[in-house]
């Protein structure tokens, strides 16, 4: 079987409120998310690569031409009324922007899917990837291990399960939401079979944050799909291959080892 991948990556090259929020600028945004295009090109030449930019307001041009040269399809959401919102509620409550970067790349990622399948677009792609801008795919990710028919029907996730009181009393998310675990976002991919089944997870997730943040200081993806997500469709692997663009930091030394 000749299997074909569709890679879903998010991106904002343009940051909001940069001064207050970001230590990098728009053009240091921009080549850390062509390391992350690179990453895929070079590791799954069989791909098509998707980039939505959710920025708030449109990138320029010169960046738009070079991402529309390297990807299969560049989507930009700046003008859709539910990005456009919840842009508004940040700037005006910069407390929010935790949280509120989970509700803007979910939303994102909704609108790709969305228009994905309006078009029946990458119809032969037998399995789809959603990738975190400014990450990599690193030595150990090989996509020879999701070339199998074991994984129709299931989604491929590195997930956190709080099995013990200690652990669910420990959590704040567990304590104040009732997590019963968390799943890593910056890295999944579900079988073409769950397109539908997907989209409906994350519109779930999506209100379910909606509402936190209204009513709570908010929550995230991490927590809010995996409380979506049909548990027993899952495979939890324990290395996904993915670090974070170097010079950059974040958790765990910047790298997923799972």
């Amino acid at each position: 079987m000749d299997y074909k991948f569709l890679f879903l990556i998010g991106s904002a090259l343009k940051h909001f409120q940069q001064e207050k929020f970001s230590a990098y600028d728009e053009d240091q945004r921009f080549n850390q998310t062509l390391e992350t295009i690179q990453s895929v090109r070079n590791k799954v030449s069989n791909s098509y690569i998707v980039l939505f930019e959710c920025s708030a307001y449109s990138i320029d041009e010169k960046y738009k031409e070079v991402l529309r040269d390297r990807c299969d399809l560049f989507l930009e959401f700046y003008e859709e009324p539910v990005l456009k919102q919840l842009y508004e509620n940040i700037s005006t409550r910069p407390e929010l922007i935790t949280y509120g970067k989970s509700l803007l790349e979910t939303r994102g990622l909704l609108n790709t899917l969305y228009e994905i399948k309006k078009h029946n677009l990458f119809s032969d792609s037998q399995r789809v990837f959603k990738l975190t801008g400014r990450y990599l795919l690193n030595d150990d990710f090989n996509i020879k291990d999701y070339e199998s028919r074991f994984l129709e029907n299931r989604y491929v996730i590195k997930k956190y399960d709080y099995l013990t009181q200690d652990e669910l009393l420990e959590n704040v998310y567990a304590y104040l939401y009732g997590a019963k675990g968390m799943m890593v976002t910056g890295l999944w991919s579900f079988d073409r079979i769950l397109f539908n089944e997907a989209v409906e997870a994350l519109e779930k997730s999506f209100f379910y944050m909606e509402k936190m943040i209204q009513f709570t200081a908010g929550t995230d993806i991490e927590h809010s799909l995996y409380r979506f997500i049909d548990d027993k469709k899952i495979i939890d692997v324990s290395n996904l291959g993915l670090t974070l663009v170097k010079g950059m930091k974040g958790k765990n030394g910047g790298t997923y080892n799972t």
